[in-house]
């Protein structure tokens, strides 16, 4: 009862918080604003469904410095567990399928995230130097190596989009293992469970090694550092 409770609660407070962010995204280009507003509903669905955040690992996450997170990605509660969770400036990369979303993905269209189009690999392209851009201007960008939701919560292989992202911008990766979130809401359900708990676990940052010679080598080489560090992070 509570979760079904908590889910009518929170769409309803996603569609307010969703119309009263457009303006400030809008009007504040630097995307603070409406990141402002992502934590806010975040919070809010983790006091809803009674969701205790754990995050450890903050030490490794420098003010100064902006980098590439790359995640497990096991469930939609993801999102509000990384955006409750991570203290930075972070823009995550997500499906342009979302934006189809009423009002909530209208919002997401005007906001400071990326949205990657995988119908084309043209349009993806153009996503991918996108974010290395915005890496460069300043913030950091979150993503999700394995592409889509594990079927059964374990780690699925990475792709090598964030680590090319990573190289590209001169960012260090900052691998992220989310722990409950599956349990939260698995791929096969449409409802949340209540009372759970979840940790954001954050681990060291991640540099390709400079002795390999082509930019390809590099990237795969960040790519199976950090599938590793995730592992590492997920059974620690």
């Amino acid at each position: 009862m509570r979760s079904i409770i908590a889910t009518i609660i929170f769409l309803v407070i996603t569609i307010v918080l969703s119309i009263i962010s457009l303006p400030f995204a809008i009007i504040d280009r630097s995307g603070k604003s409406y990141l402002w507003f992502a934590r806010i509903w975040a919070k809010i669905f983790l006091a809803l469904y009674g969701i205790r955040l754990k995050v450890e690992g903050v030490h490794h996450i420098s003010k100064s410095e902006h980098y590439v997170f790359a995640s497990n990605h096991t469930s939609y509660a993801d999102i509000p567990a990384i955006l409750g969770g991570i203290p930075h400036d972070i823009r995550l990369v997500l499906r342009s399928s979302l934006t189809l979303v009423p009002i909530w993905g209208w919002a997401l269209l005007v906001s400071p995230m990326i949205i990657i189009n995988r119908s084309s690999p043209a349009k993806a392209k153009r996503t991918l130097a996108g974010a290395v851009q915005k890496i460069r201007d300043g913030a950091s960008v979150l993503l999700f190596p394995e592409g889509t939701r594990t079927p059964d919560g374990r780690l699925q292989e990475f792709k090598r989009g964030a680590f090319h992202i990573a190289y590209q911008s001169g960012a260090k990766v900052l691998p992220v293992a989310l722990i409950g979130t599956y349990d939260v809401l698995p791929r096969q359900k449409k409802m949340p469970k209540s009372g759970m708990n979840v940790i954001v676990r954050i681990g060291a940052a991640l540099e390709a090694d400079s002795t390999l010679v082509s930019d390809r080598e590099k990237e795969m080489d960040l790519m199976k550092q950090c599938e590793a560090a995730v592992s590492n992070l997920l059974s620690s």
